[in-house]
């Protein structure tokens, strides 16, 4: 292990975290020039763009013929936003995440629709383009949904004419900037649990599982920070669908290579679990708590142990 490691990481963490509250402050401006609630801007605007590293990895494993790669990874990323990302978010800003149930109602449904579409992946048990299709249109139709929930934003001449340039650029090199400091934690983490002698079992299912899912952790806890409910429940419901529909979707057109079944499947549990654990708490209280962010924290716990080979259940 190199000397700079640890400090690269040290800084890397703390860069990210000044990074994703600017991150915010840019969405809030643009949402109120584009007209958009929170939430929509959450979805449109953050989940998007925080799930690049997703994309990115996908579609590199896609085109190498690894399809099942593709799918683990975007399956994956989803238990980790939906489990130990919102847990820790509510736990590192010691705010429950609290929203009218009116709101997010539609988003719920959509992310419901979303976690049940790998079903067809494992009954098929390969990727192809008539799936990538589907999985696109479904991609464009969400967001053109959400984006319908719009509000009257009153904006002066000087905040939207510093929005349609200066603003979008400070956004997108923010985002840039945070997923690259996202892939030095990644690295500088390997490295040091390598040094330490963390088994590569153990490092495939924590480290890089949740290191492309570190921009939805930092821009999610900023969100929660500023009582930005919408805005925080966007950006994470939205990268999990947006990793299934675009991601997946770009993946499948890609690639037409096989999937190992089991695999999925041990996956596909965990992911309607913790689909369904959301819903119900935003369903019937409208809120998730500290003790439903430990719950969900829980749940990856047990997911982690089931992919190294230590199941808690009876399967």
């Amino acid at each position: 292990m190199e000397w700079y490691t640890v400090p690269l990481l040290a800084v890397s963490l703390l860069l990210i975290t000044l990074l994703s509250e600017r991150v915010i402050r840019y969405v809030i401006v643009l949402s109120k020039v584009l007209g958009l609630s929170q939430m929509a801007a959450g979805f449109i605007l953050l989940s998007v763009t925080t799930s690049l590293p997703e994309l990115s990895v996908s579609t590199i494993a896609a085109s190498m013929g690894e399809g099942g790669l593709s799918v683990g990874n975007v399956l994956g990323s989803n238990v980790a936003n939906l489990t130990i990302i919102i847990g820790l978010a509510v736990l590192l800003s010691k705010t429950a995440i609290s929203v009218a149930a009116e709101s997010t109602k539609e988003l719920v449904q959509f992310l419901f629709i979303s976690s049940v579409i790998p079903l067809f992946i494992v009954q098929r048990g390969s990727l192809g383009p008539v799936l990538g299709i589907v999985l696109l249109i479904l991609f464009v139709y969400f967001g053109l949904a959400v984006s319908r929930r719009t509000k009257e934003a009153e904006q002066d001449e000087a905040i939207e004419k510093e929005a349609s340039g200066t603003i979008w650029l400070k956004f997108a090199v923010s985002v840039v900037l945070i997923i690259l400091f996202s892939k030095l934690i990644v690295d500088s983490s390997v490295e040091i649990a390598d040094f330490v002698g963390l088994p590569p079992s153990i490092i495939g299912a924590t480290i890089i599982g949740l290191g492309t899912s570190l921009p939805e952790l930092a821009t999610t806890a900023q969100a929660l920070k500023g009582k930005l409910f919408g805005m925080a429940l966007g950006n994470l419901l939205g990268s999990c669908i947006t990793n299934i529909t675009l991601i997946l979707g770009v993946s499948s057109l890609i690639s037409f290579s096989t999937v190992n079944v089991l695999a999925v499947e041990s996956i596909m549990f965990y992911v309607l679990i913790s689909s369904l654990s959301v819903w119900y708490m935003i369903g019937t209280s409208e809120r998730i708590s500290r003790r439903g962010a430990l719950l969900l924290c829980l749940v990856y716990i047990a997911f982690v142990l089931q992919q190294i080979g230590i199941s808690i259940f009876a399967f």
